[in-house]
């Protein structure tokens, strides 16, 4: 009984659901062996760096305080900008996309870009007040809804999750009560599949034809184009926003011959097809590491710590799907990553010899 209390209260994190949902896609793919053994390798080296980053984190112990009123402050300036630039990207369009997904070509990707910051705000809200968990699930419900309109299922996605993981890490929601509502983000993520197939008049299963075409994207590339685009797919990533370059899924798109759609290729793809399969260490290394270490400062500080790794939370999930290839997903790790230095220089550091020799 003891055993079963201790795994009854343990705290899912990140690396659990990271590894179960890369064996997830795994097992509804039909790729090499080499290649979904370097993806699973991929997700396992991430697992382990993860509990690196946490251990890491115990070699600091004095930490900045600071006031969650300006953190509040901040995460309300943020959802107003995104709520602005959400409408501005509806009158743009002049449509709703969620309805006609043809429709999301024309919407302002300076506009879709910045009502993101309305994920990132209101995750940072959750975090910084105490406000009733019942309030919270009611206005995360009706955002997503106006989320929705834009067509978006990962931005309606990171939304829900980030909520959900907020919440759960600041204790307002039990290990039960975490896996009901991951039930709902899952049924919500369902009727966003069947919905877009349905609008464009394409069969299939919403969930495992997703899956298996992004594996069979990965495979291709990492059987006949690693190690290939030298870097570009993650150059085009961010220079494409200054209109030097096409966007990251789409260069993927157009080098396998398919034009008029943009093509996820997986986390691992995008890496793989980049700087070829040994890239795969550093990159879940460093990512790992940091994750984790975020993952314990945040649980500690709270406030907009928690609230952006709420929102890296939610993207490192989707990323096993669609990889890090937006700027502004990107910007939203480095400024966890300039969280985590912040905390480190405003605190003040002990053990600063073993930290060297760690």
């Amino acid at each position: 009984m003891p055993s079963l209390r201790l795994i009854k209260n343990e705290r899912l994190e990140l690396h659990h659901l990271f590894v179960l949902i890369a064996c997830i896609y795994l097992i509804f793919s039909n790729i090499s062996i080499i290649s979904a053994f370097v993806f699973l390798i991929s997700a396992l080296f991430f697992y382990i760096s993860f509990i690196v980053g946490k251990k890491l984190y115990s070699k600091f112990s004095t930490l900045p305080n600071f006031n969650e009123k300006k953190h509040y402050t901040f995460g309300l300036i943020l959802m107003i900008i995104g709520l602005i630039f959400i409408i501005a990207d509806l009158l743009w369009v002049r449509d709703v996309p969620l309805f006609d997904p043809l429709s999301r070509r024309f919407l302002s990707v300076y506009f879709t870009t910045f009502s993101h910051l309305f994920l990132l705000g209101w995750a940072i809200v959750i975090a910084s007040t105490n406000i009733e968990r019942k309030k919270v699930i009611a206005y995360t419900a009706v955002f997503a809804v106006l989320i929705m309109l834009l067509g978006y299922r990962t931005n309606v996605l990171v939304l829900l999750i980030s909520s959900i993981i907020v919440l759960y890490y600041k204790g307002d929601i039990s290990n039960r009560e975490l896996f009901k509502y991951g039930i709902g983000v899952f049924a919500v993520l369902i009727f966003l599949s069947a919905l877009r197939l349905y609008v464009l008049g394409v069969g299939g299963n919403p969930i495992t034809s997703r899956i298996e075409l992004t594996m069979s994207v990965y495979d291709i590339i990492f059987n006949n184009f690693n190690g290939i685009f030298n870097g570009y797919i993650h150059y085009s990533a961010v220079f494409s926003y200054l209109g030097m370059c096409s966007g990251a899924r789409t260069v993927i798109a157009h080098i396998l011959g398919i034009y008029g759609v943009s093509i996820t290729p997986t986390i691992v793809g995008a890496v793989v097809g980049d700087y070829g399969t040994l890239a795969v260490i550093p990159y879940f290394g460093i990512l790992g590491i940091f994750l984790g270490f975020f993952y314990k400062l945040s649980e500690r500080l709270k406030g907009i710590y928690l609230g952006v790794y709420g929102i890296l939370f939610a993207y490192t999930l989707i990323a096993i799907e669609s990889g890090i290839l937006d700027l502004d997903v990107i910007i939203y790790y480095l400024f966890g990553m300039l969280l985590c230095i912040y905390a480190l220089i405003s605190g003040k550091l002990k053990n600063l010899k073993n930290l060297k020799g760690f």
